[in-house]
């Protein structure tokens, strides 16, 4: 292990970085995600893409190179693990001695997008070009030639959402069920452990036991059981080890403007001026509350005027229209249901 260890520290491949970090004004992924419910789970194999690995070097370019996956995986375009580092810098407003966090580098990502990798390819330091190579040249976004900034400002993220656990589950099966829920849109979860980013992907059924599973940063190599350990450059997360991950963050192609109106609205009932139509905010859409036994069942108490949010047309045309809201999709349809039989009024359960 010590011979690991010091060939591993002469490779100069233990450079990490990474701190966890969260804002009370995130968006939490719920107000996409909706009701994410044990039917996304599931014990089969799945992955949302297949990564060509990246190798961070001797730079502390980990988050990086999680963005770079990400973006990797929507686009289908291999980036820049060391200009999606530096752009979370520059969110940051500063380049760190040493690491960023997985907020900054998703803000950057949104602020000023990331470069393909052909436009900020990543040079180790060398003493014939000690100016233009390194760690410190290659995170400042200041070194970027216009090119490579006009270049990220087309591979923008739109929002990203902070995965918060749902009521009664752990990290592990949150995790999972929001990867195998979105696998079609190839989306993928960044968090970390012990000061080094975790890309999430999908998970892998090993001796029978279901692991959360993604690309590492080291190339060919993971950290996965031992420090310099070759496996497969991937990593595989227990229940009990995805339970120490950091937050997880996921990001969709969504316009800020939606994402903050579905933030406000979420689980509301929403309605025009002088119009008595109301609708439900779930899901990342707008469903329409057919009669008022419904929106009972959906908890939203229409005889109670101060209940409905009032709000702008322009706004309303901005959130999607989906379904109108079922009866027994409310959390509270059970107990409707039994107030109407006894009262002998189950005609009122009408959904069209």
């Amino acid at each position: 292990m010590l011979k690991e260890l010091i060939s591993n520290y002469k490779n100069r491949k233990m450079s990490l970085g990474l701190y966890d970090e969260v804002d009370e004004r995130n968006f939490g992924a719920e107000v996409i995600a909706g009701n994410v419910t044990k039917a996304d789970l599931t014990d089969q194999e799945f992955q949302t893409f297949q990564p060509v690995l990246m190798d961070q070097l001797d730079t502390d370019f980990c988050v990086g190179a999680g963005k770079a996956y990400f973006k990797q995986a929507t686009e289908r375009v291999i980036m820049s693990f060391a200009g999606a580092f530096a752009m979370g810098a520059r969110a940051l407003g500063y380049v760190p001695e040493w690491g960023i966090s997985i907020l900054q580098v998703m803000k950057g990502a949104c602020g000023f997008g990331v470069p393909e990798e052909d436009k900020w390819k990543y040079e180790a330091y060398s003493i014939l070009k000690p100016l233009k190579s390194g760690r410190n040249y290659f995170a400042n976004w200041k070194n970027m030639p216009q090119d490579t900034l006009d270049n990220a400002a087309k591979h923008k993220d739109q929002s990203f959402f902070q995965i918060n656990l749902l009521s009664g589950w752990d990290q592990f099966d949150t995790f999972r069920a929001y990867l195998n829920k979105f696998k079609d849109k190839r989306i993928v979860i960044q968090t970390g452990v012990d000061d080094h980013n975790i890309t999430l992907i999908g998970q892998k059924v090993i001796n029978g036991v279901i692991k959360l599973f993604g690309p590492d940063s080291y190339g060919t190599q993971s950290i996965n059981y031992r420090i310099g350990k070759s496996i497969d450059g991937f990593r595989y997360f227990s229940r009990t080890e995805a339970n120490q991950l950091f937050t997880g963050y996921i990001a969709f192609d969504m316009p800020r403007a939606l994402a903050e109106l579905l933030n406000l609205y979420n689980n509301k009932a929403i309605k025009l001026k002088d119009n008595p139509e109301c609708f439900l905010v779930k899901n990342g859409e707008k469903h329409s509350l057919v009669n008022e036994t419904i929106a009972w069942a959906h908890n939203t108490l229409l005889f109670d005027p101060n209940y409905v949010s009032e709000i702008s047309q322009e706004d309303f045309d901005k959130i999607p229209t989906g379904e109108p809201a079922k009866f027994k999709d409310g959390q509270n349809w059970q107990i409707v249901r039994r107030i109407l039989e006894k009262l002998n009024k189950l005609d009122l359960i009408n959904e069209t």
